[in-house]
């Protein structure tokens, strides 16, 4: 009969027999805590030691929320003003989750001083901060530049990304806010400043929102 040995450096000796005959249910009777024999069920440790089977969850995408806005919007304020039509809102199943924030707007300016900014409910999320004075913090500028002959009539694609942490499991709502940021001009959204009918160079387009709820 063949047998484990495990000895203790102060010389003590354990000793596991193999059975002399095949064991029944009774005999291998090994539960961990939380196991309740949920197909899927992991081995988890909370960092002190103490194991126990939970649900995979971690780093699952639990549910996807998506907007996308295919109309057109103009603003000319120096105010951040939000993008009508343009938000995505989602309610975590718990407050421990995080939401994976992807934006991506198209947009033309008449000047190169134009900006957004990403707002979790009243929040600015995915800003700069290393501002100083009269600097603005900013999630993308609209990118054009009316130095250049023509290069502010181009509909542009500015993106973003950030892993957010609401913290809550009330319904949260992503929104996009645009402003001139100096002098005059108009800020649009899914146009150009064209409304030329008969030409192929002038073009609309799409912008969306997509919230990814990811488990912890």
């Amino acid at each position: 009969m063949s047998k484990i040995s495990l000895k203790h450096s102060g010389g003590n000796v354990v000793s596991l027999n193999s059975p002399t005959s095949a064991p029944t249910s009774a005999d291998v009777a090994f539960k961990l805590p939380n196991a309740d024999g949920t197909s899927g069920q992991v081995l988890k440790t909370d960092g002190s030691g103490n194991l126990s089977f939970g649900a995979d969850t971690g780093g699952k995408i639990l549910q996807v929320i998506s907007t996308t806005k295919t109309d057109s919007f103009t603003t000319t304020s120096t105010s951040y003003t939000y993008i009508t039509g343009f938000s995505a809102a989602i309610t975590p199943s718990s407050s421990s989750s995080k939401v994976y924030v992807i934006v991506h707007v198209n947009s033309a300016a008449t000047t190169r001083y134009a900006s957004f900014r990403l707002v979790r409910g009243s929040t600015n999320i995915a800003v700069g901060t290393d501002i100083t004075g009269s600097q603005e913090a900013v999630t993308f500028t609209a990118g054009s530049n009316t130095s250049n002959s023509y290069d502010n009539l181009i509909l542009r694609n500015q993106s973003m990304a950030i892993l957010d942490t609401p913290s809550t499991t009330s319904a949260t709502t992503y929104k996009l806010q645009g402003r001139i940021n100096y002098g005059t001009g108009d800020l649009y959204v899914n146009r150009q400043p064209y409304t030329d009918t008969t030409s192929t160079y002038v073009v609309r387009a799409a912008s969306t929102i997509t919230l990814y709820e990811v488990a912890a």
